[in-house]
């Protein structure tokens, strides 16, 4: 993976006292999708306001500052160090549910430490709800969704559809359904599912599409996809896996597909669902994370339950079966999208979480 200086490189840490505070980004420097949060958000700050913005790897020797923790992961990590060195700490929750075990210990040491918080950002009112019902006080609580650069994930023309489709192994005439996302434990393999991701859902809605439609080709990317894999195959399912090594080359996957399928369980984002919509590909997924903040069911994309492998597969059925259908999705898709551009997101970034804590100019 190729990630830009402004990640690689860290700032000093130690700023004098008395100075106006900086924002400092503490992302984990070994996950692809935080990392490139960290350099949007970054980035795009320091271009439009006043205010020096650094990724940061480490919260050590900081002093009066504002400190962002990238994820519940970071936050917990760290949780125990809120009170030190006086500065305003902000934490981000992208999901997770206290009926999963493996969310319950982590979000309980953030919730019995919320008053060392000073904001909690969520990127979806499906945790904006959750947070208000463990008894989050609402004024603390942020919600701003994730972003996608549009400048790179863009519609292709029907000439770089079809070079896409020789590269990757597509046949031109297929019907093809992308999904993006890790869904198997680890990072090897992945024949053990990971079941918030729903790759089970997601095998049986590909197999119930195939004994329909035998024009169907399904493309995957990222890691660990080796149930999936082995899904498509028992049920004859034609596919090809591409991981990606450099994030700026996952737009040409979506060159490739007709739409862009979601079946998890829970979810943050994912940021699938922008990046499908800013390529001009409809999309088709279950009611998790940002999903039902973005998609307007019949309007931009098409919904489904979660667990609910029939819902998924006669909605992208109706895709395959109504041209029209698609060109509606993917017009308004592209209107609704252009409210998530990085530009924009960042600016809310800085608008609703930093500013209200920086001190008031004299």
């Amino acid at each position: 993976m190729s990630i830009p200086r402004s990640i690689r490189s860290l700032f000093s840490l130690v700023s004098p006292r008395g100075k106006s505070p900086s924002l400092y980004y503490v992302a984990p420097f070994s996950n692809w999708s935080l990392d490139w949060d960290a350099h949007y958000i970054t980035e795009n700050i320091k271009k439009q306001f006043p205010f020096d913005a650094n990724v940061a790897r480490t919260t050590k020797g900081l002093y009066g500052q504002v400190i962002h923790y990238a994820s519940l992961w970071d936050l917990v990590a760290y949780v125990n160090n809120l009170r030190k060195g006086r500065n305003k700490n902000i934490g981000t929750v992208f999901h997770g549910d206290k009926d999963k075990p493996e969310f319950r210990e982590a979000l309980d040491r953030v919730l019995t430490n919320i008053d060392d918080l000073d904001r909690l950002h969520v990127s979806c009112s499906i945790m904006e709800k959750r947070f208000i019902s463990w008894g989050v006080d609402p004024q603390k609580l942020v919600r701003i969704p994730l972003g996608v650069d549009l400048e790179r994930f863009r519609p292709a023309s029907m000439m770089e559809r079809q070079a896409r489709r020789s590269e990757l192994g597509i046949p031109s005439d297929a019907f093809c359904i992308g999904s993006f996302h890790k869904d198997g434990q680890g990072m090897a393999e992945g024949n053990v599912p990971k079941l918030i991701k729903g790759p089970d859902v997601l095998v049986d809605a590909l197999a119930r599409l195939r004994a329909r439609h035998k024009n169907i080709f399904v493309l995957l990317s990222a890691p660990a996809r080796g149930y999936v894999k082995q899904g498509l195959e028992a049920a004859g399912v034609p596919y090809v896996h591409v991981v990606e090594q450099d994030y700026h080359r996952i737009p040409r996957l979506f060159d490739a597909i007709d739409v862009y399928l979601l079946a998890s369980r829970e979810e943050g984002g994912p940021k699938g669902v922008l990046e499908a919509l800013a390529s001009g590909v409809p999309f088709v997924g279950t009611r998790v994370g940002l999903v039902p903040d973005v998609i307007a069911d019949g309007q931009n994309g098409l919904l489904a339950d979660i667990e609910d492998p029939a819902a998924l597969a006669a909605a992208v059925e109706r895709l395959i079966e109504d041209p029209k259908l698609r060109r509606h999705l993917i017009e308004r898709g592209l209107e609704r999208i252009q409210h998530f551009d990085w530009p924009v997101i960042a600016s809310r970034y800085y608008r609703e979480l930093y500013e209200p804590l920086l001190p008031v100019p004299r």
